[in-house]
């Protein structure tokens, strides 16, 4: 058993860098519009709120005409922007935090569903103004059912961690983005990429599990990835439906083999 381990991790490693040697991914062009977006992102929402600080020196000025005179006078000025300042500090720290709980999931880490549909339809618009491949990867564990009846629902959640741990591990950073759409079905956004290239993150990806824990080489583990390349007439919806699609096709022919 340790041989047919050993025998399978190293032939799920040697596919992984034959076809990483052999796909190259195009570099990616950011557009002045990509480049706003991420400049906002940086600067993060409600940045307005830091406009109050000087609100109250303001009213003093107006209502007596005059800026403070005295140190006294000063100091209930700063330290009163120094209140505002603060307070908005946490208002935007826990806007950040309510939308990054909003949009992630909880057990994995990764963006869920929802995130999953409004980045699609973004990598869609972009690709068709940059004239860019885009792919989209579905991905579901084979039996996951099965793995929870078996070896418990600490086990499954390991599972889904582990494929999470390859996910990180595979993709891009910065680039392409890893999703939890719910249960045991995950997705990959990888734009700038084609089809062939997409194929060659999933080799990637197995070979990571397979090396990581033994029973990913054996086939306890496993899953099944459908993958798409947007085409000219591919709306998000339909891009996604049709990753889908090639998702239970694999499965199927994977059950039959």
């Amino acid at each position: 058993m340790d041989d047919a381990i050993r025998s399978a991790a190293a032939d799920g490693s040697g596919r992984g860098e034959q076809l990483g040697t052999a796909a190259r991914f195009p570099p990616i062009a950011p557009t002045v519009r990509d480049r706003a977006s991420a400049l906002l992102g940086r600067i993060g929402p409600l940045v307005w709120l830091y406009a109050l600080v000087p609100v109250p020196l303001l009213t003093d000025w107006v209502e007596t005409g005059s800026l403070p005179a005295s140190r006294g006078g000063w100091l209930t000025e700063v330290c009163g922007g120094l209140v505002i300042t603060v307070l908005v500090w946490r208002v935007r720290r826990d806007r950040r935090a309510l939308e990054a709980l909003a949009r992630s999931d909880g057990l994995t880490g990764l963006l869920n569903r929802r995130s999953f549909e409004a980045a699609l339809a973004d990598e869609c618009t972009r690709a068709r103004r940059t004239r860019q491949p885009l792919c989209v990867v579905y991905l579901d564990i084979d039996k996951f059912k099965a793995i929870n009846d078996h070896f418990g629902h600490g086990a499954g959640d390991q599972v889904l961690r582990q494929l999470t741990a390859g996910i990180r591990a595979t993709i891009r950073a910065g680039v392409d983005a890893g999703f939890r759409l719910g249960g045991d079905e995950f997705a990959l956004l990888l734009p700038s990429t084609l089809e062939a290239q997409a194929e060659t993150v999933v080799a990637r990806l197995r070979s990571f599990c397979a090396v990581h824990d033994p029973r990913w080489a054996v086939g306890a583990f496993d899953f099944s990835a459908g993958v798409v390349e947007l085409e000219t007439d591919d709306t998000a919806a339909a891009l996604m439906t049709r990753s889908d699609a090639a998702m239970y096709r694999e499965k199927n022919s994977r059950r039959k083999g």
